[in-house]
């Protein structure tokens, strides 16, 4: 019990911990390719996004226990069908019967859309990009062999909203840099070392930024 107790007060910080290392296994992975040569970004995108599923799938369970274990209340919610005037996307409104009109229908509801649909937002909105990234290298140019790819696994590993302060920071920092190095009359650069950077002020700064903007 203390254990868990100790999981779920700190659980925040502890997969903030997790996401700076695995940065820091990305960027060993970008600059030495040679002391990681087996692992690919493709297989690192693959890793950071089993650990958001995982992480995802956690955080439901744990959502689970604290509500069975808190209170009366909680523990009718658990049991309690979907309300007929709770709103669903359309796309979803078949699924009403089936998954919310029983047990755990308002708990499924629930999390589903606290935890992951934001996941669900991260893979949609990273693989978007991905794409767009592809699309350019392939018309434009622009980007490394694997640049990418490379992008994909930061992009993940920024997670949901952190996405956008790292493509948006990322992308900033290139064109300040493309700036200060048009001056030195060297108009060629890599832009992929600017988003590890990105990165790193996404996990630990997102949250100070959005409250600066909003």
């Amino acid at each position: 019990m203390k254990f868990l107790y100790f999981i779920f007060s700190n659980l925040n910080a502890i997969i903030l911990g997790f996401w700076i290392l695995f940065l820091f296994v990305v960027s060993i992975r970008f600059f030495r390719p040679s002391w990681v040569k087996n692992i690919s970004y493709l297989k690192l995108s693959f890793i950071a996004g089993g650990v958001h599923v995982a992480y995802s799938i956690f955080v439901t369970w744990g959502q689970y226990y604290v509500w069975s274990i808190s209170s009366d209340i909680t523990k009718a919610l658990l049991k309690l069908p979907l309300s007929k005037e709770a709103p669903l996307p359309n796309f979803l409104e078949w699924s009403r019967n089936l998954v919310f009109d029983g047990h755990l229908g308002y708990f499924l509801y629930y999390v589903l859309g606290r935890i992951w649909f934001y996941t669900l937002l991260l893979f949609l909105t990273a693989i978007f990009f991905y794409l767009i990234f592809r699309i350019w290298k392939f018309y434009r140019g622009g980007f490394m062999e694997k640049g990418p790819e490379f992008l994909l696994v930061l992009m993940l590993v920024s997670g949901w909203p952190n996405i956008f302060v790292c493509i948006s920071l990322g992308f900033s920092i290139s064109i300040l840099y493309l700036l200060f190095a048009y001056l030195f009359n060297k108009k060629t650069i890599q832009i992929e070392p600017f988003f590890i950077i990105s990165t790193m002020l996404a996990l630990l700064f997102t949250k100070l930024i959005l409250i600066y903007l909003l």
